[in-house]
């Protein structure tokens, strides 16, 4: 069973863009912003048999070679894409280890909810469509994942050997005993080994000897996700229909303007609301000059293949280290003479994509809405529709154990998440005397000082008496200290269980002070739920939402730390 809190989209904040364009809508200026499913249109055939036909054709070729076969829903999807008028939702992420982050699981997800909403619409099939990030080549920001362990401390597990590089993901094979993968199952078993899925998780997510983590990530999302018919598309597989568009792209067809002038085009429509642009495209003094398109050379005798950065520039575009500069039409040509030998960067990415699938709604997250809300008449000049863009659903994950943590720190979900993982830092020491103990002692030293008063005034009656006053008030001020050490040991107690609750519910809500979904990731939840785990996160997924999900699962465990 699950249940679902929804909080504000701006729980973590937002930025100009974000807020703006979420404000707007579908009137949002830049690109129409779907913030109802409805808000998406059918678009316009562009595509026809043929080379559709291409299309999944290379796609196959590419899960024959990868020894993946998709599930029925899938493969449906799949070959109705062969048809004239069958559309796209499109999404996508570079690979991570164990695929993670958790949010590239929910675009995947989202992305099937979506065309499923839209081909209920539509009357007609939508297509989920992945796109694996391969070509990136930030090596070291995926090589990790990070694992809560049971001592509610977040230990960060990484392939050894590998390290930040130039090699795109999709040329950059696991090793098992460079990357000692039998060390790394054995120190992610010993985190999840109490759960009965742990073996089938360590299996789903670890890449094999030989795989890349693109291949590792295909591989899994196809088996969590294809059952809603979700298609894992390496850009490797459709790569001579990829340069063939980004060919075309770069050479400026329309003949009025280069590439780099559309795209600055549509950063002046951005400052003209008011906005920065997410990658501007600067010039060559410019601090940010943007990567447009990579070159990816190949060593001669062997060796790891390098991705080398060209950018606006000369007369049209240099290349990083190299003299001179090159025209539109030469690099072009170039891109179509060699089509192995090119990838677009992040900003031309877009347009390659919805050239080659038949798009009809991108589902991003807010950080990529900063950037795609630049392509406006970059999509004009080179003959695209501005796609709708679906901002990606952000959830947060709270278990039995969190649960019960939030109550016994008093607190709730949403002010845990405010506060950014620094819930409970106001107390600098959390085994300080509270007030009332303080308060108890001065209690204690008035009443004997008052009783006191006395002393000499009994004494006058009985001189007796004023040693037995004086024993009552010591009697008096050890009292209430027997009442005040009772007092310290209770706080002691519930401010150590406290202090690990506190722990608990940073280290689980907001690990590493930052959202729970860009720094957890799936396996671990696999693991404890199975394919439940999935399942419930179907179940409650939206095609749309604008706003922060809180997403409670329930499950039998006893709660730890009770």
């Amino acid at each position: 069973m699950t249940s679902l809190q929804h909080l504000s989209a701006d729980v973590f904040g937002l930025s100009p863009v974000a807020r703006k364009a979420l404000a707007a809508g579908r009137a949002f200026g830049p690109i129409p912003v779907a913030t109802r499913i409805t808000d998406v249109p059918r678009p316009d055939e562009f595509l026809g048999v043929d080379e559709r036909n291409v299309l999944i054709d290379h796609i196959d070729r590419g899960l024959e070679g990868a020894g993946i076969g998709l599930p029925p829903a899938a493969r449906d999807g799949l070959e109705a894409l062969r048809e004239e008028g069958t559309a796209c939702v499109v999404t996508g992420q570079q690979p991570g280890f164990l695929s993670s982050p958790l949010y590239s699981l929910y675009k995947a997800l989202q992305a099937c909810r979506a065309a499923k909403e839209l081909s209920e619409a539509w009357g007609a099939p939508v297509v989920p469509v992945f796109w694996n990030h391969a070509d990136d080549h930030d090596v070291a920001e995926v090589h990790h994942a990070w694992q809560l362990n049971r001592n509610l401390d977040l230990q960060k597990v990484a392939l050894a050997g590998l390290s930040s590089g130039r090699t795109p993901l999709g040329d950059l094979p696991i090793d098992a005993g460079a990357q000692r993968l039998d060390a790394v199952r054995a120190q992610l078993r010993g985190i999840v080994e109490e759960h009965a899925a742990a073996d089938d998780a360590l299996d789903l997510f670890l890449p094999r000897d030989g795989e890349t983590l693109v291949r590792a990530m295909t591989r899994a999302f196809t088996e969590l996700c294809g059952v809603h018919g979700l298609i894992v598309c390496e850009p490797q597989w459709i790569r001579p229909m990829l340069s063939s568009e980004l060919g075309r792209i770069v050479s400026s067809p329309a003949g009025e303007a280069t590439l780099a002038d559309a795209l600055r085009r549509g950063e002046d429509d951005l400052r003209a609301l008011g906005l920065e642009p997410a990658i501007p495209v600067g010039d060559e003094e410019a601090e940010t000059h943007a990567a447009l398109v990579y070159r990816i050379d190949r060593p001669e005798g062997g060796g790891l293949p390098e991705r080398i950065a060209v950018r606006a520039g000369g007369e049209g575009f240099r290349v990083d280290g190299e003299p001179g500069s090159c025209t539109p039409a030469e690099l072009g040509s170039l891109v179509v003479g060699a089509t192995d030998d090119w990838s677009a960067g992040a900003l031309v990415r877009p347009l390659v994509q919805d050239a080659v699938f038949p798009t009809c709604a991108y589902v991003g997250g807010l950080g990529e809405l900063g950037y795609h809300a630049q392509l406006g008449p970059a999509r004009d000049a080179v003959g695209q529709p501005r796609t709708p863009f679906l901002p990606r659903v952000s959830i947060t994950l709270v278990d039995a154990d969190t649960r019960y943590a939030l109550g016994r720190v008093d607190s709730d979900v949403e002010t845990v998440l405010r506060a950014m993982g620094r819930f409970g830092a106001e107390d600098d020491d959390a085994l300080a005397d509270p007030p009332v103990v303080d308060a108890l002692r001065a209690v204690g030293v008035d009443a004997a000082e008052k009783m006191l008063e006395h002393r000499a005034e009994l004494a006058e009656l009985e001189p007796a008496l004023a040693v037995t006053l004086k024993k009552t008030a010591d009697h008096v001020q050890q009292s209430i200290g027997k009442v005040i050490d009772k007092a310290l040991r209770v706080h002691k107690n519930r401010a150590g269980k406290g202090a690990r609750q506190v722990r608990r519910v940073n280290g689980t809500l907001v690990p590493r002070d930052q959202p729970q979904e860009r720094v957890l990731g799936p396996f671990q939840f696999v693991a404890r739920y199975g394919a439940a785990f999935v399942d419930a996160l179907w179940s409650e997924m939206p095609a749309v939402s604008t706003e922060h999900l809180v997403l409670h699962l329930e499950d039998g465990d006893e709660a730890e730390g009770r």
